[in-house]
């Protein structure tokens, strides 16, 4: 055996002794999931990757030659999922990315790979998205209209309905605001080994310990910056707002309250 097969079988030695079970994070936006990516990366630091949103749009713009950026945000997700699926098929301990719920991922690899996600109550999330994303000229997911204007917009509509989009497993061509779209979001839920919510990170550290065998500290990074003093919706705004996150309160409520 030469130095080189050595070195992979003391290498696989130390994953199984250290990070036996495999792990995928779905990291829906603003859901406090850089926090949980990065903890997760850590303890599986031997074998773990990550696809980042910027670059992997940036790759997707380079190789399409496209500039419709509304429609590459969503088709910009197909690249992501197959990135994750080369990754499991390279047998990478854990991924952490940006990605929908993929029936060929889980059907191929959910013998071996727990399948985990965080999330946030959907109007805060929402409120947030816009916040990180306003006002960042260079970013690709950026958003350029004022808040009332934003709220007119169709991606509002799509950003009301992030849990459906990111958990349905539907194509992407799908009505995500659709009874059948938001049924089957809360359906793939259940297939998660964990999921976990940003008001109670403690309950979802213990679900990780408890899923994949070992002890994740989740720590509070990419925070926002906050809003400008004295800021609040007003009623009108708030009322907006939960009609177009209404089917993400169905998907919250179906899971959380069933």
């Amino acid at each position: 055996m030469g130095m080189i097969d050595i070195a992979k079988s003391v290498h696989q030695g130390l994953l199984n002794k250290l990070t036996p079970q495999r792990v995928v994070f779905h990291h829906v936006p603003k859901c406090g999931g850089t926090s949980v990516g990065r903890a997760l990366r850590k303890r599986y630091l031997l074998s773990q990757s990550t696809v980042t949103p910027e670059s992997s749009y940036r790759a997707f713009e380079a190789f399409t030659g496209r500039s419709d950026r509304q429609k590459m945000l969503v088709d910009v997700l197909d690249l992501r999922e197959q990135m994750m699926l080369h990754q499991l098929f390279e047998d990478i301990r854990c991924v952490s990315l940006h990605v929908r719920f993929s029936e060929v991922a889980y059907s191929h690899f959910s013998d071996n790979y727990k399948f985990i996600t965080v999330m946030r109550e959907p109007v805060s999330r929402f409120i947030s998205h816009y916040y990180w994303s306003y006002g960042k000229p260079h970013a690709h997911a950026r958003i350029e209209e004022g808040f009332d204007e934003f709220l007119e917009t169709e991606h509002a509509k799509r950003l009301g309905a992030t849990y459906v989009e990111f958990y349905s497993g539907l194509s992407k061509d799908s009505d995500m605001r659709s009874d059948a779209a938001i049924d089957q979001a809360i359906k793939n839920l259940g297939n998660f080994a964990a999921v976990g919510r940003l008001d109670d990170l403690s309950d979802f550290e213990a679900q990780l310990r408890k899923e994949l065998g070992v002890k994740i500290s989740i720590g509070y990074e990419n925070k926002r910056v906050k809003k400008k003093k004295g800021f609040e919706l007003t009623p009108e705004q708030v009322e907006k707002v939960n009609i177009l996150c209404a089917p993400d309160i169905a998907v919250w409520e179906g899971y959380f309250n069933e």
